[in-house]
């Protein structure tokens, strides 16, 4: 019994982490090929850091998490390349800004899942994974920027 009461508290605290998380902006970039880029910032109001494990989204056959390099001296930067990452993290009471030149969410296989090109302003669902299990979906709009 104690142990169905500590899976019962594991499993609220992690809904709880999942459902602080705020959505303040995101959008996935229109695109008329079969790879696509979504971007967000996400909030975290509370005490702990939280891991974002994993994402997926019914227009895509997957998702993964990329971050942007830039090589080069000085000023000129010029060269840039994208890095796969395992996971992303939002800060205790700070914001992760997957934005275009940092942080980047790939999807990939747009055409096998969603035959039509994406629309302007069509809602596309993604569902963020965290490392407790707990998951969180969030509604982004399909916008040329």
């Amino acid at each position: 019994m104690k142990a169905m009461r500590w899976i019962a508290v594991l499993l609220l605290g992690g809904l709880a982490l999942a459902q602080t998380l705020r959505l303040e902006q995101g959008w996935v970039r229109r695109v008329p090929g079969d790879i696509t880029a979504a971007y967000l910032v996400l909030y975290n109001p509370t005490d702990r850091p939280v891991r974002i494990v994993g994402a997926s989204t019914p227009i895509a056959t997957r998702v993964e998490f990329h971050q942007t390099t830039h090589a080069g001296h000085g000023d000129h930067q010029d060269v840039s390349a994208m890095k796969r990452m395992e996971a992303l993290v939002v800060p205790a009471r700070g914001r992760l800004e997957v934005l275009p030149g940092k942080y980047h969410l790939m999807l990939y296989g747009l055409r096998q899942k969603n035959p039509r090109p994406l629309a302007e302003g069509q809602k596309v669902p993604l569902t963020l994974r965290l490392e407790d299990g707990a998951t969180l979906t969030l509604t982004l709009t399909v916008e040329t920027r």
